[in-house]
């Protein structure tokens, strides 16, 4: 079994006494919560007539008896948001292999608070759902029009209870119409008090106990997670449609980072869910470096697509020169909010981490101009650092293996060890010519995942403050918790100059970036003066959807600090730590969610061992894009115990298979 929410088609439709018979049913198993209330409290009735359960308090307790977005503007108080009410959800308190019942207000789609229906908090609770109805004539329509709505938000209820005098015809009805869902029938007590709902209750146990397969449908990787319940893609594509793809592929697409004659045909993807990936042949593989850094919770997140579907009512795309809207000036205040400036700076936003570096680069430079100082052509990076595939983000990178080609064309930038002291060197001998110092927060990426401590991170940037130079920090693909906190630069209390966001910023959903500025370098363009405007734009900056998807994002990124990074990194330890003593493993290098292995073998990133530890992986159902003879893993926020541990025996018996 596993927690559940109680839904009704409206109100007083028998939620609450459906809650009272399954609690005095089943107080053993279960305990009771209904996060929001008014009126007459509901959590009070179920401790006075049943007695022996574990009742958890409302987080908010409303006195009129209206809808709670009405109730709290009469009495001065504010309704939680989705995301506070989803990490206020208690943990069983008498015995952790007890379930919660969470039973909601009102309807489905009832105001939650002035920016959020409740639907919003069913979604990103992402449990099974049962759907209670009055039996009262009218219960086929109302059911039917509840289940609908539901399904266009992702949500298929696991049973419907028809509460009160039996109507064989509309129990009929109803399971005609929802042949997959079970349908049930339930009388209220005949006395209201302790001995009548416990009359109730075990006069209707074997009815209620119906219920009981319909909470356990989801695998034990859904229970475990508390991640939504829904059918996983079953269908298998002929397989020579599946060739006829394949060769049209090799005919006419060129993947990234892929030579165009590669032994390997590329996995041919039909759907993705949660941490899997759907092939074509039938086959499900976990997505272990969250499909190249990008999906931060997992695949087709509830509250994101639900985000997406919404914003796609109203919205495809305006232009953002000129033009604003909603989506994205509460993402920027979102944002901003975050980093700990003592003023709110700008967000610049663009499309992918190069642009997002690109734009930070170009304003480092302006910014000196606006000064007085254009003679600030220099920039400094430091070795095994990778900020994007534009120009500017090579010349600042400057790995040998991916850029060197294209070295005639890059601007002069000085590339030094992630230390102190050589920047300190650098920065003394190039004094009045650097504009900024760009540096990836505590995890290299691209170039190895190469990890320095927040105590390293800090004393650089204390170095770039005392030679007065500006800091970029790359956060593309650190920011949102990845290896930590929200931003990997605050594990070393530092405050970047300019800040670069994307991959995780919509939750991996579409490409979004944004530049964050600082407000004293945003000031230097605080004129009228059009000469000195940052000319730099993209015709897809601050799309619509894409913002409104990672407004939903970072609504549940900082609701509260998610232990998933802490917890992640913990497992990495423990699990990885007999790799420490193989033979083959150079270094094993572990940040949040990150975890790498490197290999004592020589080609870096042109190693072929990568192809090998990528095949054997994948024939164990995890699949990893080794960077040459660096073995890593990165999957989202919500995968499962129990493809973790997937992950890691593919890791390390791929390590054990070099012989």
């Amino acid at each position: 079994m596993t927690d559940f929410v109680v839904l009704g088609t409206d109100t007083n439709a028998g939620k609450t006494t459906f809650a009272l018979l399954w609690m005095a049913a089943f107080s053993a198993q279960y305990e009771y919560w209904k996060p929001v209330e008014t009126g007459d409290s509901d959590t009070e009735l179920l401790r006075s007539l049943v007695p022996g359960a574990h009742i958890h308090p409302p987080l908010l307790r409303l006195c009129h008896a209206v809808a709670p977005l009405l109730a709290a503007r009469m009495e001065g108080a504010l309704v939680p948001l989705a995301s506070e009410i989803l990490a206020a959800r208690p943990a069983p308190t008498l015995d952790p292999e007890r379930h919660l019942l969470i039973e909601t207000f009102g309807s489905p789609l009832s105001p939650l608070n002035d920016t959020e229906l409740q639907i919003a908090l069913i979604r990103q609770l992402g449990l099974p759902t049962i759907l209670v109805s009055s039996s009262a004539i009218g219960a086929i329509g109302r059911v039917l029009q509840c289940t609908q709505a539901l399904r266009l938000h992702q949500i298929e209820p696991a049973g419907i209870v028809l509460m009160g005098p039996p109507d064989p015809f509309a129990a009929q009805q109803i399971a005609h119409n929802e042949p997959t869902t079970h349908v049930l029938a339930l009388q209220p007590p005949a006395a209201w008090d302790v001995a009548g709902i416990a009359k109730a209750a075990q006069e209707q146990v074997s009815v209620l106990e119906t219920l009981h397969p319909c909470l356990t449908m989801a695998p034990p990787s859904a229970r475990a997670s508390g991640r939504p319940i829904r059918p996983e893609p079953s269908q298998v594509l002929p397989e020579q449609q599946s060739r006829d793809l394949l060769e049209r592929d090799r005919r006419t697409v060129w993947h990234p980072y892929t030579p165009l004659l590669d032994p390997d045909p590329p996995l041919l993807s039909i759907a993705a869910q949660d941490e899997f990936l759907h092939l074509a042949d039938g086959r499900r593989v976990i997505d272990a470096i969250s499909s190249w850094w990008t999906i931060l919770h997992g695949h087709r997140h509830p509250t994101l697509m639900a985000a997406l579907a919404e914003a796609a009512e109203s919205f495809d795309h305006v232009l953002f020169a000129g033009v604003t809207h909603a989506h994205a000036i509460e993402l920027a205040e979102l944002l901003l909010r975050t980093v700990g400036w003592p003023e709110d700076g700008r967000a610049f936003f663009s499309d992918n981490g190069s642009t997002a570096v690109e734009v930070a680069l170009k304003i480092a430079y302006q910014f000196w101009c606006h000064q007085g100082e254009p003679g600030r052509t220099k920039f400094v990076g430091f070795e095994g650092g990778y900020h994007g595939d534009t120009f500017g983000a090579m010349a600042v990178s400057r790995d040998p293996v991916f850029f060197g080609r294209f070295e005639p064309l890059l601007f002069r930038a000085e590339i030094v060890p992630v230390s102190v002291e050589r920047l300190e060197d650098t920065l003394t001998r190039l004094r009045g010519e650097v504009a900024a110092v760009i540096i990836e927060p505590l995890v290299q990426g691209a170039g190895g995942m190469r990890m320095h401590t927040p105590m390293v991170l800090r004393s650089i940037a204390d170095e770039v403050r005392r030679q007065g130079v500006l800091l970029i920090a790359d956060e593309v693909m650190t920011a949102g918790g990845r290896a930590g906190p929200l931003w990997a630069h605050q594990a070393a209390e530092i405050t970047p100059d300019l800040i670069c966001a994307a991959k995780t910023l919509a939750g991996g959903v579409l490409p979004l970036a944004a530049t964050l500025v600082a407000p004293a370098v945003a000031a230097a363009w605080a004129t009228t003066d059009r000469s000195r405007t940052f000319f730099h734009g993209h015709s897809f900056t601050a799309h619509p959807l894409a913002c409104a998807v990672a407004v939903a994002n970072w609504k549940m990124l900082t609701a509260a600090p998610s232990p998933v990074p802490g917890q992640m990194e913990a497992f990495w330890k423990t699990r990885l730590e007999a790799l420490r003593q193989d033979p083959h493993v150079r270094e094993i290098r572990i940040c949040g969610t990150i975890a790498a292995v490197e290999l004592n073998t020589e080609g870096g990133y042109l190693a072929t061992v990568g192809q090998h530890l990528r095949r054997h992986c994948l024939e164990h159902g995890a699949f990893l894009r080794p960077l040459g003879s660096v073995l890593y893993a990165m999957p989202p926020f919500r995968t499962s115990p129990q493809s973790l541990e997937q992950i890691a025996d593919a890791m390390i018996g791929a390590v054990k298979s070099l012989g």
